[in-house]
């Protein structure tokens, strides 16, 4: 019974990621996201085959049973020729293979797991005029391939002579730099992923992204300038206020009337 209920609980929140393979060696294209179930389904058919005979799974060549990888984290349902991986990983990726010795021959059913590509870039950057951008748009999946958009729609897959992509965390073009940023080159960057999951099957990329705000280089000047033009202000209020007071603004009693030798004048 439980293991019924763990069947169709993983074909419901699985039937996209599921394939049927007959008797092939052609691999099917399984995609998969990151966290979530991999089920792959043998369905092999043969008058041996009654449901409980155990079916043979393998992962790059090697036995599932000899992977230190996958110990505890997979399920075998012979009577549904399910491989189950509850929880993924990028690293779960691969070539994927279910195989059955018949008496008269041998069945074979080839899977491709491809896990979803999956990015990411700082929300904000903020830098001044003549200063070299630096962007990383951190990339998850298998086998991505990334291109970006700068803000003025121009795709750069290359890098060119301003704007050079570099390789980040084992990723080509993750990185990219564009020497002496301009102030028109604010705007909102865009990071593109694509691979095989999104190229064949037809799913959307992973995009991610980013705000640049460029500065002026007289940015940092600004304060200096404003408090400069402070002091001239009140310079300038002082200068004219005593230059144009009207003398009977003195007042008297604020005057030392001292007459020397007689004392202060009564």
């Amino acid at each position: 019974m439980f293991k019924l209920n763990v069947f169709f609980f993983i074909l419901f929140v699985s039937i996209a990621q599921r394939a049927k393979a007959q008797n092939t060696t052609d691999p099917a294209l399984i995609v998969f996201n990151i966290n979530r179930p991999l089920v792959l389904s043998c369905n092999l058919t043969h008058p041996e085959i009654n449901g409980t005979q155990e079916i043979t799974w393998y992962k790059n060549g090697t036995h599932v049973e000899d992977m230190e990888e996958l110990v505890g984290r997979y399920q075998l349902l012979p009577e549904s020729q399910l491989f189950i991986i509850e929880r993924t990983t990028v690293e779960d990726h691969g070539d994927y293979a279910c195989e059955f010795n018949a008496t008269t021959q041998i069945l074979q059913s080839n899977f491709l797991a491809k896990a979803m590509v999956y990015a990411r870039l700082p929300k904000n950057t903020q830098l001044i005029e003549g200063e070299n951008l630096w962007l990383v748009c951190r990339v998850f999946g298998s086998d991505p391939i990334v291109t970006w958009i700068l803000p003025d729609g121009i795709v750069i897959s290359n890098s060119t002579e301003r704007v050079q992509l570099f390789e980040y965390d084992a990723v080509p073009n993750a990185a990219l730099e564009i020497l002496n940023v301009r102030l028109d080159e604010r705007g909102n960057y865009t990071c593109v992923v694509n691979n095989q999951a999104t190229v064949v099957n037809g799913n959307l990329p992973a995009l991610a992204f980013g705000m640049v705000r460029v500065r002026s280089h007289l940015a940092p000047l600004w304060p200096v300038c404003g408090m400069a033009v402070e002091f001239f202000v009140l310079f300038v209020i002082l200068y004219f206020y005593e230059k144009y007071r009207d003398p009977d603004d003195v007042d008297d009693d604020s005057v030392c009337d001292y007459i020397p030798g007689k004392g202060k004048r009564n």
